[in-house]
């Protein structure tokens, strides 16, 4: 009868063991499917990351080209200014007003409208620009004829206070 039990013990023994091994063996088969799934996120968040650092880098020098170009056409309108500066200091407006006052307003609108041509053309409406060049070619003449039209001014003299 001892044998019976003992042979009880050792069968429990070994069941039990073998239970554990069992059980051992499936906990460990689940972390590792579980580490194979953080490692495939890790992998792809690292690609996201690679990626994203890359399309940064590309922004960068986007945006310095950008700004290269800005800061070109900054040294570009403030050269424009100051020689709008320097022509507007060459000319007393109020001496000419009071000497040639019609010479002056036709002068004035012409360069508004040359001015605000230009404006709407960058914007992509040019409409003013394209209505101003007909206006022009239709003011002026060539003078090939000898008699000078109304707005021929190639063969004005120049009037200079």
């Amino acid at each position: 009868m001892i044998k019976i039990y003992l042979l009880i013990v050792v069968l429990g023994v070994l069941g039990g063991v073998g239970y554990g091994g069992y059980a051992y063996y499936q906990d460990t088969q689940e972390r590792l499917r579980i580490y194979a799934e953080n490692q495939a996120r890790l992998e792809e968040a690292v690609k996201t990351s690679e990626a994203t650092i890359q399309k940064m880098g590309e922004d960068i020098l986007k945006q310095q080209e950008l700004n290269n170009e800005l800061q070109k056409n900054l040294t570009q309108a403030t050269a424009a200014q100051d020689a709008l500066r320097r022509t507007l200091t060459k000319h007393d407006l109020t001496k000419e007003a009071l000497n040639d006052p019609i010479n002056l307003q036709e002068r004035m609108n012409n360069a508004t409208k040359k001015v605000w041509a230009r404006i709407e053309s960058v914007t992509g409406n040019d409409t003013r620009k394209r209505v101003f060049d007909n206006e022009k070619a239709a003011r002026e003449d060539s003078n090939k004829d000898g008699v000078q039209g109304k707005g021929d001014t190639a063969s004005e003299p120049s009037k200079t206070n």
